[in-house]
Parts: structure tokens; C-alpha cells; sequence
């Protein structure tokens, strides 16, 4: 038997932003019939990168007899948390939680968070210095560590290699501004027959890439690092200049729409129909499955003249419910600081793409070794080794999505709408959002 957990207390004007859960600290855990405590985790992992996490807890399992991680998939990010966010509370709710960086603030603001920061801090073993920098602070509030960063990934141009030899062009110069690309995508269409040159997926990360690396936030006060975030910003003028020359591409033709489904997107590129596509360094190995070419990847670009700054990363943490008995979230974070140690780390980053949030991993054989056999997986590691935790460089802090009103913004400008217009739109609608919230809380 699960054990009971407390109702919540309260719902804010905006989502679940307000809900407040006291502790259950004196809840008994939950046990199996071998007596080992048991811990439920949520996940969103599929594919192969699912079946490298599943790995990974089984290896756990069986290395010790006090513990039992008992994961289960629950969808994409969105969906999970639709999911939590409907069983928080409740004895259905999860004990261990993995979820996108985008939603640290909505949920620590919730009060349904154990920060890890308390757990390291009476945890003399674990150096919360051996975590890379950008990723140790993208999941930061207020200074101290909230999730547990451990899928850390960064939006990259993944391209084909053969494909660039055949039209003339040169594999290992990097497209670094807007020029490169548009120049890229319009040899590939006219060399060698492609239905586009290039192809971006429409959501918030690939439109994120572009504007951090022009060194340009998506919201006021450091992405919402320095203090919390009040105001949509990504209306600037590099916003809108990131949208025009997306719409100008869409409309000659060197770039493709293919909605918001990253299959829909990878298909095409897998086919030779198109030789370019903006998409995550998470799914670097099941490129390598699918594709049948040569490839490799690079940051994505930026506007002429700009000089370029850091990638920012994504990815997802895990994080403890905050109502889970105190047994069972030391339980969890034992299985958490398995799941971020070197080794683990350095054969997750080797067989998904994702980049380690453990320093220490790149030491790992298995991960030099992968680095070595595949070039795309050593580009994109480069850039997160490079990434020194400045605010341009961390994932959003805020605590309403922006990624709807962005990715609806773009479909709007693909059919027509002027960028200005639509972005301003946008801002106005994440900037009211933000201002409800904070009357509310």
C-alpha cells in the first residue's frame, strides 16, 4: 500500500502556480514484499532513450537490497506534468519526478518540491561542484540547487555530411550567421534537387537557440535568474529579426514546415529531402540509427554581424515531491546521485546525446570513446563544455509557458503575419500571464 498524502490547499489564478502542500514527513514509506523502500518515478523518456534510462534503474535495483525504483513512462514533458498536476496530493502521485527545465519555477512556486539543496548539504560525499556550471544553475532558485539536473541537451543544426561533399560545399566550415545558412540551404535545393535546404521545428527551443546565442533574453531579468521574470522580451529587435529572416526563407523555399512533431521534421532529413534541421542534441543517437549518411552538427546560427554567444541548454531534472516521507526521499536521492555519477553519466551521454551534467563523465572511457566514433556527439559536447553558466546560456526561468505563445507566434508568421505584429502579441500575452500570476501570489 502507497502511503496517504495530503490534499492541496489551494489553486492560483494562472495554472497550478499557487498550490501549497504541507510536508507528510510522518507518513510511513511505502515497502515491497522484500521490505526495500519503495520509490515511484515518472518519466518522459522514450525510444531508446527510454530503454537507456530503464538500463540504468534496473542496474540500480539490483546493486543494492534497501531500494526499489519503481519507473514508469508518462508521455512527453507537457503531457507528464498534465498528468502530476492532476494527482498531486493524492496517493497516485509520484515520488521522484522527471520534467523539463522550463517548469522549475511553476513548481517550486507550487511548494510540491524537496529541494536537492537540502539533501546535498547534509550529504558530505556529494560535490555539487562536479556538476557542469550551466546546467547546475539553469535548475537553481535563489541560489540553491532545486532539481537535479540529468538530461541536459541543447538545440544544434544536425547536417548531412554526404550531402554537403555532393553539393560543394564544405563540411567542416561551420554556417555560423544567417548568411551561412540561407547560402547552405539555397546549393543543397539548387544542387542537388532537395524539396528545402533546411528545416526548424516550430516550438519555443530552436527560436530560444537563436536569441541566446545573439546574446538576447526571452524575458527580463536574466531569463528570470537575476530576479523573478515580469516581462516578455522577445519582442526586441533581434527577435524580430530572427522571424523575418525565418519568414523570408519559408517563403522562397529554402526552408520547410513541418509543424510542431520532431518526427515529422526527422523523416524528411533521414530521406535526403532535405539537407538541414534544427533539433536537439537528444536524439544525436537516434539519428544515428535512422540515418543512413554521414552526419554531423553545430550550433545554430545567428544574424550578421552578431558575434556568438552560448547555446542554451535544456533538457530535463528530476525533482522529489515535496509530501513523500523523509525515508522515501533519501531513498530517491540515492537513486538521483546514481544517475548523475561519472560512470552513469558518461555511458547516458555515449548511447542518447544528451551531454553529461557531471563533469567527471568526460574522464569516462565510454564517453571518449563515443566522441571519438561520432563526430556530431563531440560538436555538441564542445559547446556545453565551453558553457560557463552565464544567464545567456541557462534555460528559462519563469514561472508561465512561453513556449505556446511562441511556437503559435511562428505558425502565424509562416502564413503571412508581419513579425513585429505577432511578436509583440506574444510578449503582451506571456507579459500579462506573468503579471496575473504575481498579483495572485
Amino acid at each position: 500500500m502507497r502511503r496517504a498524502r495530503k490534499g492541496l490547499t489551494g489553486l492560483a489564478a494562472v495554472g497550478v502556480a499557487a498550490l501549497i502542500l504541507s510536508g507528510c514527513s510522518g507518513n510511513e514509506p511505502a515497502t515491497d514484499d522484500e521490505g526495500r523502500t519503495v520509490v515511484t518515478f515518472w518519466h518522459s523518456m522514450r525510444g531508446n532513450n527510454g530503454e537507456q534510462l530503464q538500463e540504468y534503474i534496473e542496474e540500480f535495483n539490483d546493486s543494492q537490497s534497501e531500494i526499489f525504483i519503481d519507473a514508469s513512462e508518462h508521455g512527453m514533458y507537457d503531457e507528464a506534468y498534465t498528468k502530476l498536476m492532476q494527482v498531486v496530493g493524492t496517493d497516485e502521485a509520484p515520488d521522484l519526478m522527471q520534467i523539463n527545465s522550463g517548469r522549475v519555477q511553476e513548481t517550486v512556486d507550487a511548494g510540491i518540491v524537496a529541494p536537492m539543496q537540502q539533501f546535498i548539504d547534509a550529504d558530505d560525499e556529494f560535490d555539487i561542484e562536479s556538476l557542469l556550471p550551466v546546467v547546475r544553475d539553469s535548475y537553481a532558485v535563489d541560489g540553491e540547487l532545486q532539481y537535479m539536473p540529468q538530461a541536459a541537451s541543447m538545440e544544434v543544426v544536425f547536417y548531412n555530411v554526404d550531402a554537403f561533399r555532393e553539393a560543394g560545399l564544405d563540411p567542416d566550415e561551420p554556417l555560423v550567421t544567417f548568411d551561412d545558412f540561407e547560402n547552405a540551404a539555397r546549393t543543397l535545393q539548387e544542387e542537388l534537387g532537395m524539396d528545402q535546404g533546411g528545416a526548424f521545428l516550430i516550438n519555443n527551443s530552436g527560436f530560444h537557440s537563436m536569441m541566446s546565442r545573439s546574446g538576447e533574453p526571452m524575458v527580463n531579468n536574466d531569463n528570470g535568474h537575476s530576479a523573478p521574470a515580469t516581462e516578455a522580451v522577445f519582442n526586441s529587435d533581434t527577435g524580430v529579426e530572427i522571424m523575418t529572416w525565418l519568414q523570408e526563407m519559408f517563403d522562397e523555399g529554402l526552408i520547410g514546415n513541418y509543424g510542431r512533431s520532431h518526427d515529422d521534421m526527422r523523416q524528411p532529413w533521414y530521406t535526403g529531402q532535405i539537407g538541414m534541421i534544427v533539433d536537439t542534441t537528444a536524439a544525436t543517437i537516434m539519428h544515428e540509427e535512422a540515418a543512413d549518411f554521414e552526419f554531423d552538427s553545430m550550433p545554430t546560427p545567428v544574424p550578421n554581424g552578431v558575434e556568438p554567444g552560448q547555446s542554451p541548454t535544456g533538457g530535463a531534472g528530476v525533482f522529489m515531491l515535496e509530501d513523500s516521507p523523509d525515508e522515501t526521499q533519501q531513498a530517491a536521492y540515492e537513486f538521483v546521485k546514481f544517475l548523475v555519477s561519472p560512470e552513469i553519466q558518461a555511458r547516458w551521454a555515449a548511447n542518447t546525446g544528451y551531454f553529461p551534467v557531471n563533469d567527471g563523465a568526460y574522464e569516462e572511457q565510454v564517453l571518449i570513446d563515443a566522441m571519438d566514433e561520432l563526430p556530431a556527439l563531440a560538436s555538441a559536447n564542445e559547446q556545453a563544455q565551453a558553457a560557463d553558466g552565464e544567464a545567456g546560456g541557462l534555460s528559462v526561468l519563469s514561472s508561465v509557458d512561453i513556449s505556446s505563445p511562441i511556437a503559435d507566434t511562428w505558425e502565424a508568421i509562416y502564413g503571412g503575419a508581419d513579425p513585429q505584429t505577432a511578436l509583440d502579441g506574444a510578449a503582451d500575452e506571456v507579459t500579462s500571464l506573468l503579471e496575473t500570476y504575481s498579483e495572485a501570489n
